[in-house]
């Protein structure tokens, strides 16, 4: 009877444990949104983070989520979630690409004109159909995106070389030079393209081996980017000038490509307020103290005053894209602590970017950031602005680092 009584107990179990497991699936598969894997502090659910229709409007809860996986997930995952198109080859081998305009969107901000498709949502298309692909062009004239788009897609090695060309400050574009030329005959071949560029890109686990056969699929490869600077038979080379003026069109179309984002009927400037929402764009400054920041610009420059010429929108962010530059110019000339004035500040941004900033661009900038009103600007009231502006981009993930000695920059 006692054992009778334990089969029965022990079926009844199993019943429960079957029902309760049914359960929990069901309450699983019924709340499977609020299960996601998300960026640190992120909120967004799938319900919310749907794929735009082409044309449609981007939400702000997507332009939230593409904002956290740019600012805290490594280079592949943000890559996979930007890049909307998948090559497949006639043996059936998949490889995730992007678009000239996915790489634009996987590193700006609030990207509103090629938002992120997702993780896992791509484009199928075979090598026969590439030739046929209309792509979504820059509408920059003499675009160096869209002389990549013509030559086929974006890999990830390309990106990651993309990302790390942007966030180079130029007085280091000669340095990333030396890096490629392996064999200091002052040319980059697509060989030596080829290994550094796979050296340099970050996959899950580490860093990639590199083989003859890794070698062979990269120069094989439906790449854009490496037709377009080596040509499609990989005989060609580029010379330091043509890396410097690969560095300098690329920057300068995407300055005008984030500049347009606020210059929608393009005029050709853009009003103060503009130019300080860009400033502040994913800062981690609280909103309330955001919007006195932005109030005191309101105040003296009310709509659009006399407004911030495409010229002086691109040196300033010539300046911010220097990163540590920025940071060391304003420690030297502000060893005794006491900040810095107006012309000093100009002449810190004129050293990092190579240009010369606008007497009205830096006083717009003092109203914004000199909360206490006295004409000066101190190390710690600019760093959530200023040294910080690179990370939602994603630049600090993939820039040059310098070390010598204790001197790290």
């Amino acid at each position: 009877n006692k054992r009778a009584e334990q089969d029965n107990s022990g079926s009844m179990g199993a019943v429960v444990g079957g029902v309760s497991a049914a359960a929990l699936g069901y309450k699983l598969y019924s709340e499977k949104d609020k299960y996601l894997v998300q960026a640190k502090g992120a909120e967004v659910t799938q319900e919310k983070y749907l794929v735009q229709a082409k044309g449609a409007e981007v939400t702000y809860e997507q332009k939230s989520f593409d904002n956290r996986i740019r600012q805290y997930n490594t280079p592949d995952m943000v890559f996979n979630h930007f890049a909307s198109l998948q090559m497949v080859d006639k043996t059936g081998i998949k490889t995730t690409m992007m678009s000239p305009l996915d790489f634009f969107g996987s590193i700006t901000p609030d990207c509103s004109i090629h938002p992120g498709a997702g993780s896992g949502v791509y484009e199928e298309i075979s090598d026969e159909k590439l030739i046929t692909l209309r792509l979504d062009k820059s509408p920059v004239e003499g675009s160096i995106l869209n002389e990549i788009g013509k030559n086929g897609l974006i890999s990830y090695a390309d990106y990651c070389f993309l990302l790390s060309l942007l966030s180079t400050p130029i007085r280091f574009v000669d340095t990333a030079f030396n890096l490629f030329d392996l064999t200091s005959d002052e040319k980059i071949s697509a060989k030596e393209f080829a290994f550094v560029s796979t050296k340099m890109s970050h996959k899950l686990g580490g860093f990639g081996t590199y083989t003859d056969v890794d070698q062979s699929a990269i120069l094989a490869s439906n790449s854009g980017l490496l037709n377009y600077l080596f040509g499609k038979d990989r005989s060609k080379c580029i010379s330091r000038d043509e890396f410097r003026m690969l560095h300098k069109n690329l920057l300068d179309e995407i300055i005008q490509l984030e500049f347009n984002e606020f210059d929608k009927d393009k005029t050709g400037s853009i009003s103060e307020g503009d130019f300080c929402h860009f400033l502040l764009n994913r800062t981690r400054i609280p909103p309330s103290q955001k919007a006195k920041m932005l109030k005191r610009v309101d105040t003296i420059w009310p709509k659009k005053a006399r407004g911030i010429s495409f010229s002086s929108f691109k040196n300033f962010f010539l300046v911010l894209a220097s990163g540590t530059e920025l940071e060391r110019g304003l420690f030297f000339l502000d060893v005794e602590n006491i900040g810095v004035d107006l012309e000093e500040f100009r002449k810190v941004a004129s050293w990092v970017s190579h240009n010369e900033l606008s007497p009205h661009t830096a006083e717009v900038v003092f109203v914004l950031l000199d909360d206490a009103g006295e004409g000066r600007l101190h190390k710690e009231s600019v760093g959530l602005v200023l040294f910080d502006w690179r990370q939602p981009r994603g630049f600090d993930k993939s820039s040059i680092h310098v070390q010598l000695g204790q001197l790290k920059i």
